[in-house]
């Protein structure tokens, strides 16, 4: 039930995103004067960010009818997986981009969408960090009921396809959803929202970035704060999100294969 459903978990996840992202920029302002509370463009264009970032959340393009091309259960659930992450990409770039179209004139507004080659090696020395963290946790009963995110082995006769083919199909709609991650957290709210709070965006960011992982095993959301802090500050100062992909998609794309990897081996 489409209305049934929405109103609450629009609700509950408006508070709880928008809450933490606000309630993290007060705490940071608390001690030392500041201006940005008094910015519109922090309350309006940080609240649109925070809205755009809580679109997937609401699972709206999941439910999409798949019965009347005569797809099998099996068949549904994968199309409306691959389906799912596609739009989310999609919709929330179009959001993003409407943000700049209106608001251009009284923000700068950017989402990092160059490409630097000569900055990325940070990034690649952050991957080489996490690695054996993540290979580590993969040993954890959480981990593996978590990943990877499509379990092949659960379905049977998808249009006929091998498990490879349909791992191959499914990972690459998974990692289409990363682009507008990094866009929305590492572009909107810190390269843009840090002209609007100073250094604080960061923080405000990390925060919010932590919370969207709530649902995920305890490690990957405490680790998305600190990850994403420190994405957001090498976002800032190579003024591209493309570093900041790499190690998304290098991290999830590990995790992925360490999934397989536990259930095949």
């Amino acid at each position: 039930d489409l209305g049934g459903g929405l109103v609450p978990r629009s609700g509950y996840y408006g508070i709880l995103f928008g809450g933490t992202y606000f309630a993290t920029a007060l705490f940071s302002a608390w001690r030392t004067p500041t201006r940005f509370l008094t910015d519109w463009r922090f309350w309006v264009i940080g609240g649109l960010f925070v809205f755009i970032a809580t679109i997937p959340k609401l699972h709206i393009f999941k439910l999409i009818e798949v019965r009347e091309h005569g797809w099998n259960l099996h068949e549904m659930v994968f199309v409306s997986k691959c389906h799912f992450f596609v739009h989310q990409m999609v919709i929330s770039l179009i959001g993003l981009g409407i943000v700049k179209l209106i608001f251009s004139k009284w923000l700068d507004v950017e989402y990092g969408f160059r490409f630097k080659w000569n900055k990325l090696r940070p990034y690649f020395l952050v991957l080489a960090l996490v690695a054996p963290l993540i290979i580590g946790a993969s040993f954890f009963p959480d981990f593996q009921r978590a990943y990877p995110q499509y379990k092949p082995w659960h379905f049977q006769d998808v249009f006929g396809w091998s498990i490879a083919q349909r791992a191959a199909i499914f990972e690459a709609s998974y990692a289409t959803g990363f682009i507008a991650v990094e866009a929305i957290f590492r572009g909107a709210l810190a390269m843009t929202m840090i002209k609007v709070m100073g250094p604080r965006a960061v923080l405000a960011m990390a925060s919010f970035y932590c919370v969207f992982h709530f649902g995920k095993p305890a490690g990957e959301a405490v680790g998305a704060f600190f990850g994403g802090y420190a994405l957001g500050v090498l976002a800032i100062h190579s003024r591209s999100v493309l570093g900041g992909l790499i190690v998304h998609l290098g991290v999830a794309m590990l995790m992925e294969t360490m999934g397989y990897l536990h259930h095949y081996l």
